[in-house]
C-alpha cells in the first residue's frame, strides 16, 4: 500500500503539533511516574516501590530533570510559535542542561547504592545497571541534535529521542502497572519502546519512511533497556563491577 507524502506547508504544520503534543505527553508522564517519589512525595502512595527519602543529591537531580523537560516542552512551544531565533538561544542552555544531567545521572545511579530503592527482586548494586546502561545513549542523541542544529529533520528527531530516552525507562518503570517482579519488570521496560511507535508514524505519514534518527533512537533505547535485562535473567555479576565504580557506597 502506498504512503501519501504530505505537502511542504502540511508538513510544517503536522510538525509543530507532534512535537508539541510529544513533549507535553512525555511530561504528563513524568509527572505520573515521579510524582509519588519525587513532585507529590507524602501526599500520594509511594507505588510502585518506596522512596524513603529525598536527599541534596536526588533534589540536585531531579531539578536539572525537570528543567530538562521544561526546556523540550518550552522549545517545542517556540518553534509552532514561529520563534526560531528565541528557539536557537534557548538551545545552547538546554544543550548545557543535557551535558549537565550525565554527570548528575551518574552520580545518582552509584549514590542510590546506600538508599537501597531497587526493587524487590535484585540488590542495590546490580540496579545500577539501569540508571548507567541509559547515559551513553543520551549523550549519543544529544551530541547527535546539536552538531546537527543547522538540519532540523535531523536536530529535532535527535532531541525528541533524547527526552524519550530520559523518560522510557525512569518514569514508565515507576507507574503501579503491575508488582515489582522481574518478569513485569521487564514487559514494563520494553513498554518504553513503544513510545518511538508515534515517531514512526509521523515519519512515515510525512516522509513515506522513518527516519534515520529515529532508528537510531528506538536503536538507543532498545540497548538501554536489553543490557540490564540481560544483566537480571543471566546473573551476571555486574555488581563485583558496580562495587568498584568511583562514588559507590554500600
Amino acid at each position: 500500500m502506498a504512503t501519501i507524502v504530505a505537502s511542504r506547508v502540511d508538513r510544517k504544520a503536522s510538525e509543530r503539533k507532534f512535537y508539541t503534543r510529544m513533549a507535553l505527553f512525555l511530561v504528563v508522564l513524568v509527572l505520573l511516574g515521579f510524582g509519588p517519589s519525587f513532585y507529590l512525595k507524602g501526599i500520594v502512595p509511594a507505588y510502585p516501590r518506596p522512596n524513603p527519602t529525598l536527599p541534596p543529591t536526588v533534589v540536585l537531580h531531579g531539578t536539572v530533570f525537570t528543567l530538562w523537560m521544561m526546556a523540550i516542552v518550552a522549545q517545542t512551544q517556540l518553534i509552532s510559535a514561529k520563534k526560531h531565533a528565541v528557539h536557537m538561544q534557548l538551545g545552547k542552555f538546554t544543550v548545557l542542561l543535557a551535558i549537565l544531567m550525565i554527570p548528575v545521572m551518574y552520580l545518582t545511579a552509584v549514590w542510590q547504592v546506600a538508599r537501597a530503592t531497587q526493587p524487590p527482586f535484585t540488590d542495590p548494586l546490580t540496579w545500577t545497571i539501569v540508571p548507567l546502561a541509559g547515559i551513553i545513549p543520551f549523550a549519543i542523541m544529544v551530541w547527535r541534535g546539536w552538531t546537527n542544529r543547522r538540519q532540523p529533520a535531523v536536530h529535532k528527531h535527535a532531541m525528541l529521542s533524547a527526552a524519550i530516552l530520559t523518560v522510557a525507562g525512569p518514569a514508565i518503570g515507576r507507574l503501579p502497572l503491575a508488582p515489582p517482579s522481574l518478569p513485569t519488570f521487564s514487559i514494563i521496560f520494553l513498554l518504553g519502546l513503544l513510545l518511538f511507535v508515534p515517531m514512526m508514524i509521523h515519519d512515515r505519514r510525512l516522509e513515506g519512511r522513518v527516519h534515520p534518527e529515529t532508528r537510531l533512537g528506538f536503536t538507543m533505547l532498545a540497548i538501554s533497556i536489553a543490557i540490564p535485562l540481560i544483566v537480571f535473567w543471566t546473573g551476571l555479576n555486574w555488581a563485583g563491577f558496580a562495587a568498584k565504580l568511583p562514588g559507590v557506597a554500600a
